[in-house]
């Protein structure tokens, strides 16, 4: 597999340029129009994602122990995308109530945990902390979706130009590398 991802080496950089740019570009827009592209960019992305990673997966010589995962993350993400493109606006509403209230119960079972183990576990109020935190962070969600979204959406953009510019520097340093010489090293690994 890492031969084919050295040999593919520009896919991955494109998937780093693409979260890239769209990161940027939520920076700089409104809000709520961030939100209607994000949802959209999230639908096409998994799709061409998915695409990507089933190619890679199928065109993997010669099969590789890790090559049924790519197919499956291929698979997975094409029926994302398509599911999200097909219901974009019902898509961003399940995203925003799940991680809303995902955050409230994560929360609840933290400040439980924290208060049944304050006893016995010196960091206990890190734990309560964390949970207050999530409460609070649901909650507020869930009070004003429209503003929990936009929230979101900022954490999504900068997420997003960490992981495009993460993604491109992984690419491009897959490109210097020898894939004879790596095709040696993988055949001498294997027979110790």
């Amino acid at each position: 597999m890492l031969e084919t991802m050295v040999k593919r080496w520009w896919l991955i950089s494109l998937r780093g340029l693409l979260a890239l740019a769209l990161g940027i570009i939520m920076l700089v827009m409104d809000p709520l129009t961030a939100a209607e592209l994000l949802i959209l960019f999230i639908g096409v992305y998994a799709l061409v994602d998915g695409i990507f990673a089933l190619v890679v997966g199928i065109i993997n010589r010669p099969p590789h122990r890790n090559r049924a995962w790519l197919i499956a993350e291929g698979i997975i993400g094409i029926l994302a995308g398509v599911a999200i493109l097909a219901a974009p606006l019902l898509a961003g509403a399940v995203i925003v109530y799940f991680i809303a209230f995902w955050a409230l119960l994560t929360g609840i079972l933290e400040l439980v945990f924290s208060i049944a183990e304050w006893k016995y576990l010196p960091g206990a109020w890190m734990i309560l902390i964390n949970g207050i935190i999530s409460v609070l962070l649901g909650g507020l969600i869930l009070a004003n979706v429209v503003a929990g979204a936009v929230l979101l959406v900022v954490i999504i953009a900068v997420y997003l130009v960490i992981f495009g510019l993460l993604l491109m520097l992984l690419g491009f340093s897959l490109k210097s590398i020898d894939v004879e010489k790596l095709r040696k090293e993988m055949i001498e690994i294997s027979q110790k």
